[in-house]
């Protein structure tokens, strides 16, 4: 692994998020390593997206802290895009490959400065070197040499290959539009992907080919998605979202750790349960077998118990 990637960092401690008088998460605290492909799930309404604005720094926690830490970037997919329809499908492109192309640009002026040294000059400093080195690095951890290639790879697998760089977005359908943003994200090739419902407006050989694309991906992907079959095909870990309690709970070992942690709880909460039944049977029958013996004796059983209270209490 690079040693950039060694100090990737995403986590939360005690994060809390309202609206109004709405809580959506309360006091959370999770931890994704890098490279993990991650599922969010949860009920409608849970703060699914919320967790993800939060994440993707689109919002600011009420209390707690949060850190989000990928020398190589970080690309996210909203649920509601943001697109203006005057723009055309090429300055989407654009916009998506802007640090790739930022980070082209120090390069050439890197190689110019190292390159435009009169005889008798001296040679380049380490320093400068090393910048150079570092912009080189940077670049080849983007895949920056085949962004170009990236971009209509991810045009052609979701479906796009049929639009034209100088359409307008307003042009576009809704389903058109949510494709191209997530085109625009991968081939940007970021290390943190964080997706909202990526699979939505997306046919069968579009979802089959982003799953391989996301499994290929050697960096970290957090998804919300409703859709099992790519929670089972692409990720490793589940954050479950839930609206009752606000809290999000993690679960290693992908679907099938999840099926079984969640059917270990419900056994635990199935034998607690019964536990309670049984005491509150014993508890009734302890009262009853009282209340007996007291009406045996002639006594108010009501009475009985009134006047031990008392004397307890006295």
């Amino acid at each position: 692994m690079h040693p950039q990637r060694d100090r990737a960092q995403l986590a939360m401690k005690d994060v809390s998020k309202a609206y109004g008088d709405r809580s959506v998460l309360d006091q959370v605290t999770l931890t994704v390593r890098p490279g993990e492909k991650t599922a969010v799930i949860g009920e409608n309404g849970s703060g699914k997206s919320t967790l993800l604005r939060l994440l993707a720094g689109a919002e600011a926690p009420d209390t707690g802290e949060i850190t989000v830490r990928f020398p190589g970037s970080t690309g996210y997919l909203a649920q509601t895009l943001d697109l203006d329809p005057a723009d055309t499908v090429q300055d989407a492109v654009d916009a998506a490959l802007a640090e790739l192309r930022a980070l082209e640009h120090r390069i050439r002026e890197a190689e110019a400065g190292l390159s435009e040294r009169k005889p008798g000059d001296p040679g380049p400093t380490d320093a400068e070197l090393a910048a150079y080195g570092d912009l080189l690095t940077a670049y080849e951890d983007r895949d920056g040499y085949r962004a170009d290639a990236r971009t209509e790879a991810a045009l052609h697998g979701l479906g796009l290959a049929h639009l034209t760089r100088d359409r307008p977005l307003g042009t576009l359908s809704g389903g058109e539009q949510s494709r191209l943003a997530l085109a625009c994200v991968l081939a940007a090739a970021p290390e943190l992907l964080l997706l909202d419902e990526p699979t939505n407006h997306l046919d069968a050989r579009a979802v089959g080919w982003l799953e391989d694309h996301l499994r290929a991906h050697r960096g970290t992907v957090v998804a919300i998605t409703h859709d099992r079959a790519f929670l089972e095909r692409v990720t490793s870990v589940i954050l479950e979202v839930d609206r009752d309690l606000r809290t999000v709970t993690r679960y290693g070992d992908g679907w099938d750790g999840y099926r079984t942690a969640k059917a270990a709880a419900r056994r635990r909460w199935a034998q607690e349960h019964e536990e309670y039944l049984a005491d509150l049977a014993r508890t009734e029958e302890l009262v009853e077998a009282a209340g007996a013996r007291l009406a045996a004796t002639g006594g108010d059983p009501k009475q009985g118990f009134g006047k031990h209270r008392r004397s307890s209490e006295a």
